[in-house]
């Protein structure tokens, strides 16, 4: 399964990561959580993420006045508490397992960094943002730790990846929208 860079936000040197693609883009138009959505064989970079929990910056979250979204607007727009980078174009075929695709981000990025994983990609407080993005930000977020819920189709990290491409994700658990096994 794929995920795309859909905005940088240079303010706070944030990505916002879909699984669906910004207007315009030449491709894949949106990811399949359920039994993937891109050709194992396609090259792509894999996004690999080093978790160290930084609370979240003070960006925006409105309410997009989504008629159709099964879960409160947030839900869409979670925190992913450290840094993302990308790796080179490879095939998902070459990995066996989510520990193989792990390892290729670690030996590509070092010590912290494995693939970034559905299940672990969002965390998100209701209400949090705003128009400022201040509330539930900083040392609030850090506060209110035992408010975090999982969950969510996007995402924000520090990062400034490539967003021409879609690229490489570690799918839900409970599916089988990944190329590798889990």
């Amino acid at each position: 399964m794929t995920f795309i860079k859909t905005t940088h936000d240079s303010r706070f040197g944030i990505d916002n990561f879909s699984c669906h693609a910004p207007a315009g883009f030449d491709g894949v138009k949106t990811c399949n959580a359920y039994t993937g959505d891109t050709d194992c064989e396609t090259a792509l970079p894999v996004l690999c993420v080093n978790i160290d929990n930084s609370p979240r910056p003070a960006y925006p979250v409105i309410d997009p006045g989504c008629t159709s979204c099964a879960m409160p607007y947030w839900f869409y727009f979670g925190w992913g508490r450290g840094n993302v980078a990308s790796t080179t174009p490879v095939k998902a075929s070459q990995f066996q397992t989510r520990q193989d695709v792990d390892a290729f981000c670690t030996l590509t990025f070092g010590t912290g960094w494995i693939v970034e994983s559905w299940n672990e990609m969002s965390k998100w407080i209701s209400g949090m943002g705003g128009a400022d993005g201040l509330t539930y930000s900083g040392s609030e977020w850090t506060a209110n730790a035992d408010k975090i819920q999982s969950g969510g189709w996007g995402f924000f990290a520090y990062g400034n990846v490539r967003n021409d491409t879609r690229l490489w994700m570690h799918g839900p658990l409970d599916q089988s929208s990944t190329c590798w096994a889990h």
